[in-house]
């Protein structure tokens, strides 16, 4: 993987936060989503203890996200309580899954139960096959944050930084491969990556206001994958 200049990421993480000139980043429009799903699934370690209000946290992030839009079969096929075999699944995979980012990408363990989780969302989601590497990673972002949105820009910026076409090319899928090159990216910028996750948090439904949990590793490569792709 192709090293990128100090501040870069950073510059891409306020790019896509909004943070104008009073060092404040914008605490509206549909981005923050992410927040609500996120902070959601990680303060409810059961989430079908209230289904409803799962699937509901779900499928607006994936709806406000562009995932329930054209012919997709979500947007076709699906309503809020398709998601409930999901919600099982995740609950099922939240105790090896949870707390994991971009730091255990290289631990061979780890990418199993990353992977094991991947394939049983997957099947959940799209019960009758179709594109699932957006939409998979789409669901593991907003609920674990454990591995970046594989969506156009995002593959797009980091087959950019890629030195070989056969490393470019493993960014199509989540894999071990993708996670392995995403882990050696991580590991050679891991001290402005972990600042960044320092320096921001989720938004606090309830108040409005930025609060106290911290955004994650992959979700630093997430935004700054997306701004590079989406600004080549």
């Amino acid at each position: 993987m192709k090293l990128v200049e100090d501040s870069q990421i950073t510059r891409s993480v306020e790019i896509f936060l909004q943070i104008g000139e009073d060092r404040k980043s914008a605490l509206v429009g549909r981005t923050r989503s992410w927040d609500f799903c996120f902070n959601h699934f990680q303060s409810n370690p059961y989430p079908t203890n209230d289904m409803q209000l799962s699937c509901l946290q779900l499928g607006y992030y994936l709806a406000s996200w562009g995932m329930l839009r054209g012919s997709s079969y979500l947007f076709t096929s699906t309503n809020a309580r398709h998601y409930s075999d999901a919600i099982r699944v995740i609950e099922k995979h939240n105790p090896e899954v949870n707390g994991l980012d971009a730091r255990n990408y290289a631990d061979p363990h780890a990418c199993q139960a990353i992977l094991a989780a991947y394939d049983d969302l997957r099947s959940t989601l799209l019960p009758e096959g179709g594109s699932h590497t957006t939409l998979v990673s789409k669901v593991m972002m907003g609920v674990w944050g454990v591995i970046p949105s594989f969506d156009t820009y995002f593959i797009k910026g980091f087959r950019r930084l890629s030195d070989r076409r056969k490393e470019g090319a493993a960014f199509r899928t989540v894999s071990d491969k993708s996670l392995t090159l995403l882990g050696v990216f991580y590991s050679d910028h891991r001290a402005e990556i972990d600042s960044l996750t320092q320096a921001h948090t989720t938004l606090d439904f309830d108040s409005g206001n930025l609060g106290s949990r911290a955004i994650t590793g992959a979700k630093v490569l997430d935004m700054f994958g997306f701004g590079t792709g989406y600004r080549s």
